[in-house]
């Protein structure tokens, strides 16, 4: 009579324990799946894409900053023209705010730099003809541009490192590299 009351779940308990285990195991690779498309998501396609992209502008601000300055015969090249806009249209497919901000930062960033390249001038062409104050009112104002194209072609690499960090840990989130 008294073992007829115990109750007969505590007595079956080791023939339920594999399904439970089952069911939380499939719990959590469902959450694990919805973590890393998360993720994926965030990442958006093309990464690789977008890795060259951030490395080729990375090269054209080191250009920049090494050479102290160019021209906008330089930013008109076919391949720097559309700089900005491949940067601004790879940031649309991203769901990152952080890596989508920092891209949109150094867009701007190549922007301003382009915005105040002072353009190719006769007198560079000729360095031996005489300075009138015209010309040099024209180099001082070229100087202060070149300046101004420096400090933002460095402002550009600082968010340039930014995005490239941000991509490096949403890529170990979702790869695992």
């Amino acid at each position: 009579m008294i073992a007829a009351a115990t109750d007969p779940w505590l007595a079956d308990w080791p023939k339920f324990l594999p399904g439970w285990l089952a069911f939380a195991w499939t719990l959590g690779i469902g959450a694990r799946k919805v973590w890393l498309r998360r993720h994926h998501v965030a990442l958006g396609a093309a990464d690789d894409v977008l890795r060259e992209a951030l490395t080729i502008t990375r090269t054209l601000f080191e250009d920049i900053t090494s050479n102290g300055h160019q021209t906008v015969d330089w930013f008109e090249d076919e391949g720097r023209r559309e700089t900005s806009r491949t940067l601004r249209d790879l940031a649309e497919r991203r769901k990152d705010r952080i890596l989508c901000r920092e891209l949109r930062a150094v867009a701007d960033a190549w922007d301003k730099a382009f915005a105040v390249a002072p353009p190719m001038r006769m007198s560079d062409w000729f360095p031996g003809i005489e300075v009138t104050p015209e010309l040099r009112q024209e180099r001082e104002s070229d100087q202060r541009r070149f300046a101004e194209q420096v400090a933002s072609a460095h402002t550009g690499l600082d968010h340039l490192k930014a995005a490239l960090t941000q991509l490096n840990r949403l890529e170990r989130r979702n790869i695992g590299r």
